[in-house]
């Protein structure tokens, strides 16, 4: 087991822990007012910094909702025509950020690169954010657009018969619970890949939560904040949409062909590995990784301007994670 062995960030993503130390790492100050001062932040140091990463095509999109709409960005790679001769498979994309940050813009590049690397089509949704949308309203939104994407794979040149879904951390956990949801309405999602997973929000008493607790990115202290804000009523801290590491198993079985990354020093890669466990023993195909040298979010740092070392550390990780989406797709 992971949890029978600590790890050590690569040196490149250490020095960027080191900052977070020496600056104050923000998500342990997080508050219900202050939270959308540091979505804001995000948002502004992404559109500053991040360089796009060239595709043959990137455009935005707004999907109807009631009373609402949802945006959505779509990113088609540039070797379609090569790849798959036409229409292109689709990764629907949930972004991580705890349920509470997070956008289109801070993910942009992870979703350019596996888009690039996979050769098909990243849908990235920007489903609505606690607290002031609390559960289950993020599910909802990635349910919809699940649908959006499926309906009109067509009109965006993509293969509706070839969906997958992936998320990361916050977003792994929605990905999980939608393609659980899609499966049972018989969509056509083939598999599903997540990226450090939330699967578990009842408990942090995972020896990772011990290891990893604090001086690394994602604190105890921040999934609990997190937590309170998505999840303000405990009673549903156990609920399967919210922890699908404890759903049924009868649910849990019609999921599809599976990629599991953990991070290796990360307090939720204990979950990430248990929910792989259960869902191989159910007998759904899985493929586990661990990154043992990475952190959490440690994607979010491919392309980053400000930390070349570590961005260049994780490009590795990045464009193994898409070459395996391509994989699921070709067989």
């Amino acid at each position: 087991m992971d949890s029978d062995r600590p790890y050590e960030p690569a040196p490149e993503l250490q020095r960027v822990l080191d900052d977070l130390e020496r600056l104050g790492n923000p998500l342990d100050q997080l508050t219900r007012d202050n939270v959308a001062d540091l979505w804001r932040q995000r948002e502004v140091l992404a559109a500053r910094v991040l360089a796009p990463i060239p595709l043959a095509a990137v455009r935005d999109a707004w999907l109807p909702a009631r009373n609402r709409v949802i945006p959505v960005r779509v990113y088609t790679s540039a070797d379609r025509e090569l790849a798959y001769g036409g229409r292109l498979p689709v990764l629907v994309y949930y972004h991580g950020g705890g349920w509470t940050l997070g956008s289109l813009a801070t993910y942009d590049s992870l979703c350019r690169a596996l888009a690039r690397g996979s050769g098909g089509l990243v849908v990235s949704v920007d489903y609505r954010l606690a607290p002031e949308h609390p559960f289950p309203a993020a599910v909802d939104d990635a349910h919809l657009a699940l649908e959006w994407v499926a309906r009109n794979a067509d009109d965006l040149g993509g293969d509706a018969g070839r969906l997958a879904i992936g998320g990361d951390s916050a977003g792994g956990t929605l990905a999980t619970v939608v393609a659980r949801r899609a499966r049972r309405e018989q969509l056509p999602v083939v598999s599903q890949a997540l990226f450090y997973p939330s699967t578990d929000v009842s408990s942090t008493d995972a020896p990772s939560y011990q290891q990893y607790g604090q001086g690394y990115w994602l604190t105890t202290r921040a999934v609990e904040t997190f937590r309170s804000f998505y999840l303000p009523d405990p009673n549903l801290w156990r609920h399967p949409d919210a922890s699908p590491l404890l759903a049924p198993d009868e649910d849990l079985r019609l999921l599809p062909p599976t990629l599991v990354m953990t991070a290796g020093c990360d307090v939720l890669r204990d979950e990430g590995r248990a929910y792989a466990d259960r869902l191989a023993a159910l007998g759904v195909p899985v493929v586990y990784r661990l990154e043992p040298e990475l952190i959490h979010a440690g994607l979010n740092l491919f392309n980053s301007p400000i930390y070349p070392d570590a961005s260049r550390r994780v490009a590795p990780v990045v464009e193994s994670l898409a070459r395996a989406l391509r994989s699921a797709w070709t067989g």
